[in-house]
C-alpha cells in the first residue's frame, strides 16, 4: 500500500462507517414516506432522493477503494472511474428533478441542490486526476469533498423529509 494512502487508513474506515450508517438511515426515512415518493406528481422528490443516495454511496465507494492496498496512481484511476460513472445517474436525477413540477416547494432549493452536486463532482474529478499524477496533497482535498458530500447529504435528507411531509398533506 502506498504510504500516503496508509496514513489515511483511519479516516477512510470512519468514512465508510459514516456513509453506510447514513445510507441506512436514508432508507428508513424513505420507507416511512414511500407513498409520497411513489406518487406520480412527486418526481422531483424522487430525483432529490436519488441524488442524496449517490451523495452517500460515492463516499462509501471512495472509502472502500482507499482501504485497498494499492498505489496512489491506481487509487486515482479507480476514483476517476467511480466518479465518471456516478455522474450518469446524478445527471439523470438532476434532469428529472429540474423538469418536475407539482411539489409546491421553492424550486430554488432543488436548483441549488443539483448545482452544488455538480460542483462537488467537478472538484472531486479534478482531484482524482491530481491523485493519478501522484500528488499526495490531493488526498486532503478528497477527504474534504467526502466530508462535504456527507454533510450536504444530511442537509438534503433533512430538506427531503420535510418536503415529503408537505407532499403527503396535499
Amino acid at each position: 500500500m502506498d504510504d500516503a494512502l496508509a496514513l489515511w487508513h483511519d479516516f477512510n474506515v470512519s468514512l465508510v462507517t459514516a456513509s453506510a450508517g447514513l445510507l441506512g438511515l436514508l432508507f428508513i426515512a424513505l420507507s416511512l414516506h414511500i407513498r409520497a415518493l411513489a406518487s406520480r406528481r412527486n418526481a422531483e422528490l424522487r430525483s432529490v432522493a436519488r441524488s442524496i443516495f449517490l451523495g452517500y454511496v460515492v463516499p462509501l465507494s471512495i472509502g472502500f477503494l482507499a482501504l485497498w492496498p494499492q498505489s496512489l496512481r491506481a487509487f486515482g484511476a479507480e476514483l476517476l472511474f467511480v466518479l465518471l460513472v456516478s455522474t450518469i445517474p446524478f445527471g439523470a436525477a438532476a434532469r428529472g428533478g429540474l423538469r418536475a413540477t407539482g411539489v409546491g416547494y421553492s424550486r430554488r432549493v432543488t436548483v441549488i441542490q443539483f448545482i452544488a452536486g455538480f460542483a462537488l463532482f467537478a472538484v472531486t474529478i479534478a482531484t482524482a486526476i491530481a491523485i493519478i499524477v501522484g500528488e499526495p496533497f490531493a488526498l486532503y482535498v478528497i477527504a474534504v469533498t467526502n466530508v462535504l458530500s456527507l454533510l450536504w447529504g444530511l442537509f438534503n435528507t433533512w430538506e427531503l423529509i420535510f418536503r415529503m411531509q408537505d407532499a403527503r398533506e396535499v
